[in-house]
């Protein structure tokens, strides 16, 4: 299966840690960084992103 193969972990993180992209051109430095926080920080984070999402689709938050 050709999809199953490129999102392989081998395939995603290059050999040279300093690499910014993998060899399908994903940007690493963002899975690096997100991999970097604690679970707590992981979803602040993306708590934070769907109140932008929202906020920018003018939706009211009811928590």
């Amino acid at each position: 299966m050709k999809g199953h193969e490129s999102s392989s972990p081998e395939r995603l993180l290059s050999s040279d840690k300093n690499s910014l992209r993998s060899e399908d051109g994903v940007d690493l430095t963002l899975i690096r960084w997100m991999l970097s926080l604690t679970p707590t920080e992981r979803l602040q984070v993306l708590q934070q992103n769907v109140r932008s999402i929202m906020r920018l689709r003018g939706e009211r938050r009811d928590t």
